[in-house]
């Protein structure tokens, strides 16, 4: 609460009292987390505000029909280029954005494929969030890794690798299917 207290705080007076009570809650968080984790159990550092989040991808091709993927460096998987919406920026925007940073493409949107509830699909994720699916075009750009990528590939969407997710892969044909309606899943 105290998160989402300092996301919309308007006077000094509010700010100190949401700073302390994150700085409280820390504490106790502390006190209660042991200090060995495990994937199964890892410590949260974020503490924002109790609700699902969303995500945004986006399935961008190339004039020769290949779609872009990414090699996740935190979990080496392969995935279409995406993340968390940032706070004020639409999803449409945040998946340009993810795309520029992790592949080195820049791409327009073509619409928008669907939106998918990570718990439908088995997410082992300890949060709770809804995936936007964008299919674009690319229109410049090199492929290039980053932080978050380890490798970044234009494949041939049928011939795609076994390591990905059912999510992902949901996401990828449901953005193969020629002008079809959003889904929501």
């Amino acid at each position: 609460m105290a998160s989402a207290g300092l996301q919309f705080v308007a006077n000094d007076y509010d700010r100190d009292r949401f700073e302390r009570t994150l700085r409280i809650a820390e504490g106790i968080a502390t006190m209660t987390i042991d200090a060995e984790f495990t994937p199964e159990r890892p410590y949260l550092p974020d503490v924002g505000i109790a609700s699902p989040k969303v995500g945004c991808s986006v399935a961008v091709f190339d004039d020769a029909g290949r779609v872009a993927l990414i090699k996740r460096a935190d979990n080496g998987r392969w995935a279409l280029p995406g993340g968390y919406a940032e706070v004020g920026t639409s999803p449409s925007e945040s998946a340009l954005r993810e795309l520029r940073e992790e592949t080195g493409f820049r791409a327009s949107l073509e619409r928008l494929v669907g939106v998918y509830d990570n718990r439908h699909f088995g997410s082992q994720s300890p949060y709770h969030f809804y995936t936007l699916c964008f299919r674009g075009r690319i229109t410049g750009g090199d492929a290039t890794t980053s932080a978050e990528s380890v490798e970044v590939v234009l494949a041939d969407p049928s011939e795609t690798p076994e390591n990905m997710s059912l999510l992902q892969r949901t996401m990828l044909a449901d953005s193969l299917v020629a002008d079809a309606p959003a889904v929501y899943q």
